[in-house]
């Protein structure tokens, strides 16, 4: 199944979910989770990741508006969309909120004229996370803009 909006759009692998939304006065983001979703997780997910369980992967690809601060394909933004993750991509250190067992990634890109941040976490447990990894970089290749 693919979901589309706002520009984005994901094939949602079996037994995963995902979600696209827009927030009043911000820009858009996209959810995908090898886990039920919530409805009011915040952008990056942080009300959704306390829930996951074991070898769980999830993932919030953030939209940010352009303004004096953020410009497309510079600084941060300055490079584009490759959803090359490994297991070494993710760390405690890279978590948004620290949790037992959680490793993060984030990645800042550019694409079609517009500025992302990818942020992922997964929480291996009986998986390693290299399969983890790429369960989710495989989800990730079917993302377009």
């Amino acid at each position: 199944m693919r979901v589309s909006g706002h520009g984005l759009s994901i094939e949602v692998p079996h037994g995963w979910e995902a979600r696209i939304a827009r927030r009043p006065q911000s820009a858009p983001f996209l959810h995908i989770a090898s886990f039920a979703l919530r409805p009011d997780s915040g952008e990056f997910g942080a009300a959704v990741t306390e829930r996951m369980g074991a070898d769980a992967v999830f993932a919030a690809l953030v939209e940010y508006r352009v303004d004096s601060q953020i410009t497309p394909g510079a600084g941060l933004f300055a490079s584009s969309w490759r959803p090359r993750l490994r297991a070494g991509d993710f760390g405690r250190a890279r978590l948004q909120v620290m949790r037992p067992g959680h490793l993060g990634s984030q990645r800042f890109f550019t694409q079609s004229g517009r500025p992302f941040c990818l942020y992922a976490v997964i929480l291996p447990v009986r998986k390693r996370p290299e399969r983890l990894a790429a369960e989710l970089l495989a989800a990730l290749d079917t993302v377009r803009f």
